[in-house]
């Protein structure tokens, strides 16, 4: 069914008229007659009754009348989903991320996103780094938030945010309130830190960092989720060391401290799948982007002259 031959005759039939309905549709009357009629053929009955002056709808041409609004009305919406789609402004939008990014990273730009984005729904899992690449590639997801070092291999990055890792320490400890801390101070203590097996960017952090320091650290307590690790140091069991943005969610029982050492930098990335077509990554790109270069998560930072700044 030509979508355009129910528009001729929508217009007929509202102007009972074929000059004026010719005029509403921007046509020469010639041609608004020929597709009424073969609209008519591909029916198999008449939708007007005509005579030299008047024009009046059959009783199909009534029933049908309703019937051809609704279809044209539905089409138009189903072309203006089809536009924002490709504009990304609907659709779905796929994101995995570590859960470090839920201590004040990620929720500021999903709130952004919704904000500038209403009609895209949002699908959201916890997921550990080598998950999440697995997923990009196999396009199970669209975004993903996940420790540096840049994967490559069909997955793009871009920096999100970095900063120096944090001490965390019991409040009852007797390093609690201290501005800083040597790793050195931390040799006997014991640690609480993610297992081996998630192939964690802080754990590698950890292990280097000490090494450097000259020690190993002792193990005590292992925990796959960052809350559960924070809930161990408040405990008492152990220090660990977290992403400056988590204490500024200042969890209960936990005291931060700088390293006094020099340490590597924990880098969130963004990622995406290169041949990914969904127009909403790029939305979601551009409103993280944004959301990083605004200083409201008192992010901790080096200047060019290698003085720590910190920002909000």
């Amino acid at each position: 069914m030509d979508l355009r031959r129910l528009r001729y005759f929508v217009a007929v039939a509202e102007e009972l008229h074929f000059g004026r309905a010719a005029e509403r549709v921007h046509v020469v009357q010639s041609a608004i007659s020929q597709q009424i009629k073969l609209l008519e053929e591909e029916f198999g009955f008449p939708l007007f009754e005509r005579s030299s002056n008047r024009v009046t709808l059959t009783v199909p041409g009534e029933v049908f009348l309703p019937e051809a609004r609704d279809i044209l009305r539905r089409a138009d919406v189903a072309l203006q989903r089809a536009r924002a789609s490709a504009e990304g402004t609907v659709g779905r939008l796929g994101i995995g991320f570590v859960d470090n990014v839920l201590w004040s990273v990620l929720p500021p730009i999903l709130r952004d996103f919704r904000a500038a984005r209403p009609e895209i729904e949002l699908s959201l899992r916890p997921m550990a780094r080598n998950e999440q690449l697995e997923a990009l590639r196999g396009g199970a997801i669209d975004i993903g938030i996940m420790p540096s070092p840049p994967p490559g291999l069909g997955v793009e990055t871009a920096l999100l945010v970095g900063a120096p890792l944090l001490v965390a320490v019991p409040e009852q400890h007797a390093l609690a309130g201290h501005a800083s801390i040597s790793l050195l101070q931390l040799a006997d203590e014991p640690w609480v830190v993610f297992p081996l097996a998630m192939r964690s960017r802080i754990l590698e952090i950890v292990a280097g960092s000490c090494a450097d320091a000259g020690f190993a650290p002792r193990i005590a307590q292992e925990a796959e989720q960052l809350h559960t690790l924070l809930a161990l140091v408040s405990a008492g069991l152990g220090v660990t060391l977290v992403p400056d943005w988590v204490a500024n969610a200042h969890p209960p029982g936990v005291c931060f401290a700088a390293i006094e050492e020099s340490t590597p930098r924990y880098e969130l990335l963004i990622g995406w799948n290169a041949e990914a077509a969904n127009p909403a990554i790029r939305a979601f790109r551009d409103i993280a982007d944004a959301g990083a270069r605004t200083p409201t998560l008192s992010i901790v930072r080096e200047d060019h002259a290698g003085d720590v700044v910190r920002f909000g």
